[in-house]
C-alpha cells in the first residue's frame, strides 16, 4: 500500500476555508497596525486557534512523517519479479482506478 493515499477522507468545507482566510487577513491587519503584539503593556499575548480540519490535517501529517518513505522489501520483490519475467501488469485494475479517479474529480 502506498504510504500516501489521496483518499484520506479529509476535505475542508468552503466555510472553513473562508474563515481561515478571514482570520489570516485579520492577523495581517493587526500586525500591520501594531495592535496584535505579544506581550503588550496590559500583559495579554496573542491568541491563535485552529479549526478541527486544521487539527486533523496536523495529526495526519504527523502520522505520515512516521511512515517509512520507501518500502524496500516491496521494491526488492518487484525488482526481482521484473528480473525473472514474472511481473504482471493488471491493466484492468489500472483502468478501473483511473476511471474512479475521474468520477471523483467530475
Amino acid at each position: 500500500m502506498n504510504p500516501i493515499d489521496n483518499n484520506l477522507g479529509v476535505r475542508p468545507q468552503r466555510s472553513e476555508l473562508d474563515q481561515g482566510t478571514r482570520r489570516s487577513q485579520e492577523v495581517e491587519r493587526g500586525s500591520a497596525s501594531g495592535a496584535a503584539r505579544s506581550g503588550d503593556a496590559d500583559g495579554r499575548g496573542e491568541s491563535v486557534s485552529f479549526t478541527q480540519t486544521a487539527a486533523d490535517l496536523f495529526s495526519l501529517e504527523s502520522q505520515l512523517r512516521e511512515l517509512p518513505g520507501i518500502d524496500q522489501a516491496r521494491v526488492d520483490s518487484i525488482r526481482q519479479a521484473i528480473d525473472n519475467g514474472s511481473y504482471e501488469i493488471d491493466t484492468d485494475r489500472i483502468v478501473n482506478n483511473l476511471l474512479q479517479s475521474e468520477r471523483e474529480l467530475g
